[in-house]
């Protein structure tokens, strides 16, 4: 059966690479779309999905939005357990005065001794004791900021200087600016007049929820999935983006079967030969299938070999991300479509009769 295989491919050289080259742009459409999927969720929250917490307490009127979520820091400050720590989110409009350009952030506060403080790639990192300084996502550094370099809020007349870079921090498409409290507070007029947004725990600790439950009224625990999907713009951008994936899969049973099922039709008066000389109808679709395989096989191979390979010549200002996992799972239902698209034409195998395939012959 195996031989038979390729040896029909072999044979019919073109017509398989007609039939490779479709399969090839269809998955290699799939998977570039994919990454880019993967790439915007990544770009609009991956500071919340790095963060080392699993669940957030908010306000119940914020519709798990932790930006509509106010706390304020007089009742967060009575809370005393170091598995939960205040966080809060604001998006600004900062100008660096060195490139004296305006860049849209999102300031973030946390304490930089605890689970919440992401890890630092370059420079310093903050100290509860730091004033007016942050850590920024390397997002920044490649729009031209460096380290010393100061942001500068026109609303607020504060000044904040960068001291050290973190890496794939962002959130709503924007770096995130990380600062500790005592900065949040002198930004935002004292700690009187300041507030969090969300307070985060790093085991799902009955005991903690209800400490924090107690000190700080009409909140509700979110967890960390629910949390990232009503991020602005998060769930549109996701559900368009794997709407045309669904749609693209779809098309590709169609189109894959109706290639299948010509490529099997023009075939019937061989397969009725087969029949004739002896070969079983359980034989030819076998052989018909295993040709399908390979040729998907081959095909998707070449296609995740191509989209490697576009992530690493793409222009970094476009959010793509490789995820093997996630091409496995597509190039597997792109092998299931190729073969369920073929196995409707095996039909036509069934049906072909010895007789009129010998009668043709003749």
């Amino acid at each position: 059966m195996f031989s038979l295989s390729l040896k029909e491919i072999r044979f019919f050289k073109l017509r398989y690479v007609l039939i490779g080259f479709i399969l090839f742009f269809v998955a290699a459409l799939v998977f570039i779309i994919s990454g880019l999927a993967n790439g915007l969720a990544n770009d609009n929250a991956s500071a919340m999905k790095n963060m080392n917490a699993t669940s957030y307490y908010v306000t119940k009127d914020s519709e798990n939005r932790m930006d509509r979520s106010r706390l304020t820091a007089t009742d967060v400050e009575k809370i005393d357990n170091s598995n939960a720590q205040p966080l809060g989110i604001q998006m600004l409009s900062l100008k660096n005065q060195t490139t004296d350009k305006k860049v849209d952030v999102t300031l973030m506060t946390v304490n930089p001794k605890q689970f919440l403080m992401p890890a630092v790639i370059a420079g310093d990192t903050i100290t509860n004791s730091s004033k007016n300084e942050a850590v920024v996502d390397n997002k920044l550094e490649k729009e031209g900021a460096k380290i010393g370099d100061f942001l500068y809020d026109e609303n607020t007349k504060s000044k904040i200087k960068i001291v050290g870079f973190t890496e794939n921090q962002t959130y709503s498409h924007t770096p995130t600016v990380i600062v500790n409290n005592d900065t949040w507070y002198t930004i935002f007029g004292g700690k009187d007049h300041s507030a969090f947004n969300a307070i985060a725990i790093n085991s799902d600790s009955a005991a903690t929820k209800a400490a924090v439950s107690k000190v700080v009224a009409d909140g509700k625990w979110v967890e960390k999935d629910d949390l990232v999907k009503t991020i602005p713009g998060y769930e549109a951008e996701q559900s368009s983006l794997y709407m045309m994936l669904a749609f693209l899969i779809v098309i590709a049973v169609f189109v894959l079967g109706a290639f299948f099922y010509i490529m099997t039709i023009q075939k019937v008066n061989q397969f009725g030969i087969l029949k004739a000389i002896g070969a079983k109808n359980s034989f030819l679709i076998g052989s018909t299938m295993l040709q399908v395989f390979i040729l998907s096989i081959v095909s998707i191979g070449l296609a995740i070999g191509f989209a490697f390979v576009l992530q690493k010549i793409m222009p970094a200002g476009i959010p793509f991300v490789f995820d093997f996992a996630l091409i496995f799972q597509f190039g597997g239902a792109l092998l299931a479509v190729s073969l369920l698209g073929a196995l409707f034409s095996t039909i036509s195998i069934v049906k072909a009769d010895p007789l009129q395939a010998m009668g043709r012959a003749e």
